[in-house]
């Protein structure tokens, strides 16, 4: 048997692949405000400052950037309680720079490093 005849499959898996390895792409329709996020972490991501935080009428880890003009939101991610985060962006002027290289991925181990923190300050 031929290893052409299964391709087409080899060539969708690793397009599935390839997709389910990238961010999404977010909408937020209702925002939380910024300064009542409570932060839980902070990490250094390509020279750029994301704080990690959590709201309580929003079950999310938001993500914002430290910027002078103050915070932005460029972000959240979801499924850090099964250790599968989703990341989500919602600054889509920051899309160019969260696909450059391994940004996402670093943002995302980030996360999670926050996240176990959290839980392991907060349940002792």
């Amino acid at each position: 048997m031929s290893r052409l005849r299964n391709a087409p499959l080899e060539v969708r898996r690793a397009y599935q692949r390839a997709l389910a390895a990238l961010p999404a792409k977010s909408t937020v329709v209702y925002p939380p405000e910024l300064d009542t996020l409570i932060t839980v972490g902070a990490a250094i991501v390509d020279d750029r400052t994301l704080v990690f935080g959590v709201h309580g009428n929003r079950p999310r880890l938001w993500i914002t950037t430290d910027a002078r003009e103050g915070p932005n939101l460029l972000g959240h991610l979801s499924g850090l309680v099964h250790e599968a985060p989703d990341l989500w962006i919602c600054d889509h002027e920051a899309w160019p720079w969260i696909l450059s290289g391994d940004i996402a991925d670093q943002i995302e181990e980030a996360a999670l490093r926050a996240w176990r923190d959290c839980i392991r300050n907060c349940d002792g």
